[in-house]
């Protein structure tokens, strides 16, 4: 794993692992400490990591809503992460990534005909998933 050998600690390292682990998800810092509990990696250290590994350019942070907890998601310096949309189901609070040619004509369409430039890694879209709609949870 690439970064300052200053800050190259152990913590770190479990840190980074750990949303590597689990790249698809948006993690709250709460739900990063929560997962390293007994790797002894307390919430103050999981928050200056993640700082530092925003600054080294390893993971992103994206604030879903507003007044909720910044979440975090591993950003790999391959740029195999591309930008996305996100689906935040009103129900079970679920996040998706979708990746879709159709939204990205629309981003295109924005663009060109009303000079707006979209930031798609930021843009959630809101409704109910599949999986609420399919257990009859109203909407």
């Amino acid at each position: 794993m690439a970064g300052s050998s200053r800050y190259n600690t152990r913590q770190r390292d479990l840190i980074l692992e750990f949303l590597q682990t689990n790249k698809s998800r948006h993690l709250t810092a709460e739900e990063i400490a929560e997962g390293l509990r007994g790797q002894r990696v307390g919430k103050s250290t999981v928050y200056r990591t993640l700082d530092l590994l925003i600054r080294e350019g390893f993971v992103r942070r994206f604030f879903i809503e507003d007044g909720a907890s910044a979440c975090f998601q591993y950003a790999p310096p391959d740029g195999a992460c591309k930008m996305h949309y996100h689906l935040k189901c009103y129900n079970c609070g679920a996040l998706f990534h979708v990746e879709c040619e159709f939204l990205d004509q629309v981003e295109a369409h924005i663009f060109e005909r009303h000079g707006f430039q979209i930031d798609n890694s930021k843009t959630v879209l809101y409704g109910v998933c599949q999986d609420c709609r399919n257990a009859g949870k109203p909407d």
